[in-house]
């Protein structure tokens, strides 16, 4: 009798320690799926886009190889940010490494890399080789973005003047307008811009091919995700070994069939060598 009072309240003890189990299984509980905050920034990423643009269609595509669902975010970049900090977020994409964002985030293996040129007024004639020979400019930028240490250095030093604004938008507006004379931006990014949001103006714009910056895309994540970092940095390296990753790109080539970035898109972003630490430069061309 005393046997099977026992056997049964072992039995009742191994029911209890499923329904513990299962109450708090990482399932149910979302461990398997990630948020992530982004911004509106196509053909990258946007709310728009099949997909949400090719950026996230890799960064999805990555975590599911991995089994992790995606969700995305579309949020202003300041508050995607602090969000991702706060622990709303797991994770943000996309961006570039800076020292600030490498104490309080860990950023993913690099996603693609980038440029930066300077925009400008079809109009008027310009060229540059060194910084210096900006002296007198005015330079929109916009925040939050990270445009490197060398331009900061020389808004620092007086030597050009930086207008500040919300939207990359915003700043092509300001240029069309004459309220600033160069506008760093990437070019994927700003030809997609043009092409979509100032068509009737696009001739009025150009930019010249001098890289002012050159680095990479990284999802950044907030401390308490590095299993989930470890995750993506996985699944990432199997796309772009079966071919995946270039196939996405190639797609969105095709969708975004300007000359310009088409080539940039061909030559920048499939190109590039797998093995670049993160948060470290491309290599010089």
């Amino acid at each position: 009798m005393k046997g099977q009072k026992r056997c049964r309240y072992f039995q009742y003890l191994q029911h209890l320690m499923i329904l513990i189990f299962v109450s708090f299984s990482p399932t149910l509980l979302g461990a398997n799926t990630i948020k992530i905050s982004t911004g509106h920034w196509p053909p990258y990423l946007s709310e728009d886009l099949p997909g949400g643009g090719f950026v996230s269609q890799i960064i999805r595509e990555s975590f599911e190889s991995e089994g992790v669902d995606v969700e995305f975010a579309f949020l202003p970049w300041s508050r995607a940010l602090a969000m991702t900090k706060s622990g709303k977020y797991q994770a943000s994409a996309i961006w570039s490494c800076t020292e600030s964002r490498s104490r309080d985030f860990l950023f993913s293996s690099p996603l693609l890399p980038y440029q930066y040129v300077f925009y400008h007024r079809a109009a008027e004639a310009f060229d540059w080789e060194a910084l210096v020979e900006l002296k007198g400019k005015k330079v929109g930028l916009t925040q939050d973005y990270s445009y490197g240490e060398t331009l900061s250095d020389v808004i620092e030093s007086g030597l050009v003047d930086a207008d500040v604004t919300t939207s990359d938008a915003a700043n092509f507006k300001k240029l069309l307008l004459g309220r600033i004379d160069l506008f760093p931006m990437d070019p994927v990014v700003g030809e997609a811009m043009i092409r979509n949001q100032f068509t009737s103006q696009a001739y009025q714009l150009t930019f010249h091919p001098k890289p002012l910056r050159k680095a990479f895309y990284h999802v950044l994540f907030n401390a308490e995700s590095a299993g989930l970092r470890q995750a993506f940095n996985d699944g990432l390296a199997t796309l772009r070994n079966n071919g995946r990753y270039q196939a996405i790109i190639e797609k969105a080539v095709a969708e975004n069939s300007t000359p310009v970035t088409a080539q940039i898109l061909e030559d920048k972003l499939v190109n590039w060598d797998a093995t670049a630490a993160p948060c470290s430069p491309p290599p010089a061309e």
